[in-house]
């Protein structure tokens, strides 16, 4: 039977990737953030966390809240970057939220995002309601950890802790 790879080929494959695997995981570090949401009258809010880059810009989805991808669209800004650059977001989607709850989510940060211009913003929709396309964001700083910072519309108040 012939092989397919020599196994010294097959030794310094599998050691880089094993390499790769650890400098990846490395990388990124838990954060926890913490989403408070308002008392309202209405049905539970869908809401999206991402990553804003210092240009003002969407850098990548950190957390959806809300399952149901048929009401995605109504979280109009997240959706349009989404739409244009579709990511696998079944690892970091979470049940909707009710009114006066709170989400809490574990989230994986590089660390050298941390004082380096990076946000983390909050859109929020409800249904039959409004999209509050900026509801919390917060700067991605050392000093702003575990301090909160209010919302604007369904957002009591978004924090995080790295």
């Amino acid at each position: 039977m012939k092989r397919l790879c020599p196994p010294r080929l097959r030794m310094a494959l599998f050691a880089g990737a094993s390499v790769l695997t650890l400098t990846s995981a490395a990388a990124a570090e838990e954060a926890i953030v913490l989403v408070q949401l308002n008392e309202y009258i209405g049905p539970e809010a869908y809401f999206s966390l991402y990553l804003v880059n210092p240009e003002g810009k969407y850098d990548r989805t950190l957390w959806l809240s809300g399952p149901e991808r048929i009401w995605w669209p109504d979280t109009k800004r997240w959706f349009g970057y989404f739409s244009r650059n579709p990511a696998d977001v079944d690892a970091i989607t979470g049940a909707s939220t009710p009114a006066g709850a709170r989400a809490v989510m574990r989230i994986d940060l590089d660390p050298e995002l941390v004082d380096a211009g990076y946000r983390l913003r909050v859109e929020t929709s409800v249904e039959n309601a409004d999209n509050v396309q900026v509801d919390a964001e917060v700067d991605l700083t050392s000093d702003n950890q575990r301090i909160k910072m209010p919302g604007t519309g369904y957002v009591r108040y978004i924090r995080y802790k790295l």
